[in-house]
């Protein structure tokens, strides 16, 4: 009938906004040109980018199966995606406003999320793209 009907118990929730509030914390942590990102503004894209990362892999790995150049591959296209040259002024307007993340977050904030990226790419435990502790929403 067209009803929202919230199916999610209220332990599921917090769970969720617990695990929700680490990505947000990380994309603010980043800064463009000395301002930081706001992560409740960008949340709800980095949550989709991070889960259609996810998906993707999985379906690449299942359909491809992968030797290690393919899986490097995969990681290269995807930072590709967010490749882009922006003025100054447009990234600090879009700072305010633009719910997705600058693109050169959303490749970084992204996939240093990602343990499968670290592992194609043997980045030591505790850098930048492997960081020691991740956030895992899903």
């Amino acid at each position: 009938d067209g009803n929202r009907n919230g199916w999610w118990t209220p332990a599921v929730i917090e769970g969720f906004k617990e695990r929700a509030s680490c990505i947000s914390t990380l994309f603010s942590s980043f800064k463009l040109d000395g301002k930081h990102v706001n992560g409740n503004l960008t949340l709800g894209e980095a949550i989709a980018d991070a889960g259609g990362l996810k998906m993707s892999w999985e379906a690449f790995l299942e359909k491809a199966k992968p030797d290690a150049d393919a899986k490097r591959l995969f990681f290269i296209a995807m930072g590709q995606t967010w490749c882009q040259r922006e003025k100054k002024v447009a990234a600090r307007a879009e700072l305010l406003t633009d719910p997705h993340p600058p693109a050169k977050f959303r490749v970084m904030g992204t996939l240093s999320q990602f343990a499968p990226f670290a592992e194609t790419f043997s980045c030591p435990v505790g850098s930048k793209m492997n960081p020691a502790e991740r956030c895992h929403l899903w």
